[in-house]
């Protein structure tokens, strides 16, 4: 049965490939057998006309015979002549007509009908007497030629319909729709089966024809043709996932068809097997076509045509959830991943955002998507990315102040999305994990000063302003958990401004959200839509009050983080120094970054005097163990030098440690070089030595403190090791301490 099933296949392949000269066998054997029938019921024909009509059809004499062939050769020649000038013509726009226009069986039989009975009528003209065929001449001139005549127009009509780019578009897409139908049917599936070259047969047919549409994508120039090319391929590739699942397995083998394919020559042998195994060459292939396709539209300025490609991308990617197709789905993320990288780089070049504007409204879109279908995997994937993005446009957005503009757009973008799950009940964890990718829209690895000063961070921030509003509606909803989530991230910019300035931009952000209304006051990509309108205004106030609320507790921790600030630009100070004033760019930008935290916390009232005291000297011995040693200090060993204080200082509160490892610190970077230093270290040890009420038992706990600092940030620097054996040996202590091996804690050794 395989073999017939394959026999018929090939058979059916034959008469696609050889239509022009299949049509003319028919065609030429139609009109003989019509010949000889119309002969041989010619004399009873005869009778009637000359009974009913008094015409007799049998004397040449008595009926006009003669007039056909000049008829025939200018219904031959109009028609041709049409038909060259049609196609001709219509070719420059569409230049795969002439390859379906000899495929198509209409055009075939009636042009093949037109010549064969023009040269019927030559024939009969010069032999009718000798052959004794006046019913070949009637049949010629009164049925032939009636019948050529009167379809002459309408072909001409429906030639020039055909050629029509929308309409060459519109067949082509048919062709490839109808094989990916027909591979589900049993006999194609059976004849792939017992012949490999009917798998050739068919990816050949679907491949060239796919080629056939981008290859006219990129040749047309009228807006109509591209949206409908782009459809068409959209349409195409969501059909045949829809049917993949039905295909013989065979279909999907890489033949010499798929490895010699332009798309794939760039391939190796890891990815072509990668393509097998997920059975995925026609959707690669259909979507780096849209890629290309995509790239080709940004160029030329074509934002409307650009928009429509990630917006069929999101049809597609409906269809692969429908189906649960998550392969096809990854590479649905990888290709609007790629066609942000596309659009960022045309924004770098041209600073023209419009592109990023409008892909992420459709990139959100289907992020929506993945929340409608509960897909969290995919929506936390996307969130990442849209977090990547964002911040890559950000850090360049310096050069082209427009692209700030795009940042807003994906937060509010991701905003819809936060609505949506808290619609659909996702769990607290998986919405505050998102909610995190969000606050992270505005977080590059660090600012530059002109960002300060342009107040990228503050007032002037639109994604801040949405991030509030997203707040806003967390507080409408009774979610403050995570409003207060929004409120921290927001503190974080007290780094960079003094309280005053960020009361100030706060309060801005605050009045602008109150004002704004759902539309916009100019005409823009999304309409009249505003995208910082935000309806819950009447949670403003109580996010204010939250907001300040917790400002308090973080300008308390930034107090006493300026002071570990003021380390490492003391480090860099040293590093400059033994570089003969040098510093690589890096280490500049850190700099600045590090002056501008610190000038953000100077005061401007002078500050009590306080004399030096021993808890000075053991806070300063505590810094020396977590700084000296390795020259950095980590958020680990912060904390571990604030409660060991604790242990030495029990009144402390925040405020005072500030003020004590203020003047601590200053004292550090004063001395400046590391022997006077490492002689304030030895002079501290000796006054905690020489204090009446410190025993034996209080310098070991003092030592413990020491050993905590060296194992807070999991890795233990020999110098910390060295730096405590000194502090054992000055005090005289019974202990005895080595660095441990790798991934073991310091201890004191009994």
């Amino acid at each position: 049965m395989k073999k017939i099933y394959s026999t018929l296949i090939k058979l059916n392949s034959i008469q696609f490939k050889y239509r022009t000269i299949i049509s003319f066998i028919v065609v030429l054997v139609i009109m003989v057998l019509s010949d000889v029938l119309f002969h041989g019921y010619f004399p009873s024909i005869v009778e009637y006309f000359t009974n009913k009509l008094s015409i007799d059809l049998s004397n040449p004499e008595t009926i006009a015979l003669d007039f056909a062939p000049e008829i025939w050769g200018g219904v031959l020649a109009m028609v041709l002549g049409t038909l060259i000038i049609v196609i001709a013509i219509a070719a420059e726009s569409s230049p795969k007509l002439m390859d379906l226009f000899v495929k198509d069986w209409l055009s075939l039989v009636y042009v093949w009908f037109l010549i064969i009975a023009s040269l019927h009528a030559v024939l009969i003209m010069f032999y009718v007497e000798p052959l004794g065929r006046v019913s070949s001449s009637v049949l010629n001139t009164y049925i032939y030629l009636f019948i050529g005549s009167i379809f002459t127009l309408p072909y001409i009509f429906y030639i020039l319909l055909y050629s029509k780019t929308s309409n060459v578009v519109s067949t082509i897409s048919s062709i490839i729709q109808g094989f990916i139908l027909k591979m589900r049917k049993p006999m194609v599936k059976s004849a792939m089966d017992d012949s490999i070259d009917v798998v050739d047969e068919y990816q050949k047919e679907i491949m060239g024809s796919l080629d056939q549409l981008d290859d006219l994508l990129a040749f047309t120039e009228f807006k109509e043709t591209q949206t409908d090319i782009i459809r068409e391929i959209s349409e195409i590739i969501q059909l045949y996932i829809t049917n993949k699942s039905d295909f013989n397995n065979r279909f999907f083998d890489l033949t010499k068809t798929i490895r010699s394919n332009a798309t794939f020559r760039t391939y190796t042998d890891v990815q072509y097997k990668e393509m097998s195994d997920t059975k995925t060459f026609y959707e690669v292939k259909t979507f780096r076509l849209l890629g290309s396709s995509y790239t080709k539209m940004i160029t030329n300025d074509r934002f409307d045509i650009a928009s429509l490609i990630p917006a069929e991308m999101v049809d597609i990617g409906v269809t692969c959830l429908k189906n649960n197709d998550d392969t096809i789905l990854g590479h649905v993320n990888i290709r609007f991943n790629t066609l942000f990288r596309f659009a960022i780089k045309h924004a770098y070049k041209n600073n023209e955002p419009r592109n990023l504007y409008n892909l992420s409204f459709h990139y959100s879109n289907m992020i929506q998507e993945y929340i409608k279908a509960d897909r969290v995997d995919m929506a936390k994937y996307c969130y990442d990315k849209f977090k990547f993005y964002a911040n890559d446009i950000y850090k360049n957005a310096e050069a082209n102040p427009g692209l700030y503009f795009v940042v807003d757009t994906l937060t509010f973008e991701l905003r819809k999305c936060q609505v949506l799950i808290h619609e659909k009940g996702w769990s607290d964890e998986d919405q505050m994990d998102l909610l995190k990718m969000i606050l992270q829209l505005d977080k590059p690895p660090g600012y530059s000063k002109d960002e300060v000063d342009k107040g990228i961070l503050g007032g002037n921030n639109g994604t801040r302003r949405i991030q509030i509003g997203l707040a806003l509606f967390y507080l409408s909803v009774r979610k403050t958990e995570y409003a207060t989530a929004i409120a921290e991230d927001y503190l974080d910019d007290l780094a960079y401004f003094d309280e005053k300035t960020f009361k100030a931009n706060a309060n801005t952000q605050c009045f602008l959200l109150s004002i704004f209304g759902p539309h916009f006051w100019e005409d823009t990509d999304r309409g009249t839509l505003n995208i910082y309108y935000a309806p819950e205004k009447d949670q403003i106030d109580p996010f204010k009050e939250l907001l300040f609320g917790l400002m308090d507790k973080r300008l308390e921790a930034l107090e006493r983080d300026v002071k570990f600030l003021s380390l490492e630009v003391d480090k860099l100070m040293q590093k400059r120094k033994r570089q003969d004033g040098y510093l690589n760019d890096a280490d500049k930008e850190r700099m600045e970054e590090l002056q501008r935290k610190i000038s953000a916390r100077e005061k401007t009232e002078e500050e009590d005097v306080v004399a030096w005291s021993i808890e000075h000297d053991i806070l300063y011995s505590l810094l020396c163990i977590s700084f000296f040693a390795d020259q950095e200090i980590d958020e680990s060993e912060k904390d571990a030098i604030f409660n060991s204080y604790k242990l030495f200082a029990p009144d402390i509160n925040n405020e005072i440690f500030n003020r004590d490892f203020g003047m601590t610190t200053d004292k550090f970077i004063k001395l400046n070089t590391e022997e006077a230093r490492q002689k304030q270290f030895d002079d501290s040890l000796d006054t905690i030595y020489d204090k009446e009420d410190f025993d034996t038992k209080t310098l070991e706990k003092l030592v413990d403190c020491y050993i905590e600092i060296a194992n807070a940030d999991e890795f233990i620097h020999e110098n910390e090791v060295a730096l405590i054996q000194h502090a054992i040996k000055a005090w005289s202590l019974d202990l005895t301490i080595a660095k441990p091996k790798s991934g073991e804690r310091l201890k004191v050794q009994k």
